[in-house]
């Protein structure tokens, strides 16, 4: 009789565990995941019996929980409660006692972890919006924003993905970083042939003796944002106190050389893993609006006679990105002179392909960073 309970209950398990990988592989990539008021980066979503599970080591390093893997077994702990995996048995176990279901799944080599059964477990609550597929994890007892307001956010953020049947093609926001020097003179000269529009970081260390490259670039109709005032990472991010300075001071000047108000920041090397809460709370606190980008040229790597990997990078970025949904596509570029001697390639094949080349709007925000906080 032993023997053919221990067949069995290997029988069922074998089962449950065959279900689970049938349906891994049907799974869809479409849902969200946010944390307070932050819409969450994950490499891949699965959606595995209409049970949204993500992957176990990038949902811990989000939410700071603590795992380890013993002996073929993976432990995660938090609050007092400890969630197991054992990679043998491919069973889930709370507190050393196995449960009946598998919230933690392994799929193609990486485990998944039920989001909405972790979130639970360790303390915080789960807000479903089904109209933008996304389930949002939150406790009442920290500052965030009300569910209606977040729904609102979404609908910013999750919009620029989808196409509109009103622009067959997609918005493109050329972006230069490092100016104002000599190629931006360049840059906006070939602009200005081109009749497209460009946004420009500028740095606050080359504005001030570079007074007529920025009042070219204004009257042109480009939007002109800081990058900081020193480009100096150890200086920049030594502390949120110096990295709002950096900020605050860039668009100051800004406003004084122009009389515009700059409220958009591109800071350096991007947003992460560089700013911590705390200086992103300075910067939402100060009005700013940041942008990263959607793709890299890559062009600081190249010499002039690389220029057609600069073009290359571009054209292949921009495709993945269209195809993706994003309609609202940023190029990161730079102001030197491997880019200014790639950039009429790059005007030419986007405006062939059908693309609108945009300047920053500060009435229209796009987000685009890569925080995936729709405050900025």
């Amino acid at each position: 009789m032993r023997r053919y309970l221990i067949i069995f209950v290997a029988f069922i398990i074998s089962t449950i565990f065959s279900t689970t990988v049938v349906t891994a592989a049907e799974a869809t990539l479409t849902h969200h995941v946010a944390f307070q008021d932050q819409l969450l980066d994950f490499s891949e979503i699965k959606v595995i019996n209409q049970d949204t599970k993500v992957p176990l080591e990038e949902i811990a390093a989000h939410l700071d929980i603590p795992f380890e893997i013993e002996k073929g077994i993976t432990y995660i702990r938090k609050n007092g409660i400890e969630i197991s995996y054992n990679e043998k048995s491919q069973l889930t176990a709370k507190d050393r006692v196995a449960l009946e279901w598998s919230p933690i799944v392994k799929v193609d080599g990486k485990l998944f972890i039920s989001m909405e059964y972790l979130a639970i477990e360790i303390g915080y609550k789960v807000k479903t919006f089904e109209k933008q597929k996304t389930q949002r994890i939150y406790k009442e007892d920290w500052a965030h924003m009300s569910h209606a307001n977040f729904e609102i956010y979404l609908d910013k953020l999750l919009n620029k993905k989808q196409p509109s049947p009103e622009t067959p093609k997609a918005n493109v926001y050329l972006t230069f970083d490092d100016g104002p020097n000599k190629f931006t003179t360049i840059n906006n000269s070939i602009l200005k042939k081109y009749n497209a529009k460009a946004t420009f970081f500028f740095l606050g260390k080359h504005m001030k003796k570079n007074s007529s490259i920025i009042n070219a670039v204004v009257k042109d109709g480009h939007y002109i944002g800081t990058h900081s005032m020193t480009h100096d990472k150890s200086k920049v991010y030594l502390s949120s106190k110096a990295f709002i300075n950096e900020m605050i001071e860039g668009t100051k000047l800004i406003k004084k050389m122009t009389g515009k108000d700059a409220k958009l920041v591109r800071t350096p090397y991007g947003s992460k893993p560089h700013i911590t809460t705390a200086m992103k709370d300075e910067l939402v606190t100060n009005g700013f609006k940041l942008w990263d980008w959607d793709v890299d040229s890559n062009d600081w790597k190249y010499t002039d006679k690389e220029a057609n990997k600069i073009i290359q990078n571009v054209k292949v970025g921009v495709e993945k990105a269209y195809k993706s949904g994003d309609r609202d596509i940023i190029i990161l570029l730079h102001d030197r002179g491997q880019t200014t001697k790639a950039l009429p390639q790059i005007i030419e094949w986007l405006q062939k392909e059908g693309y609108t080349l945009k300047t920053y709007e500060p009435d229209h925000h796009i987000v685009q960073n890569f925080l995936r906080d729709t405050t900025l």
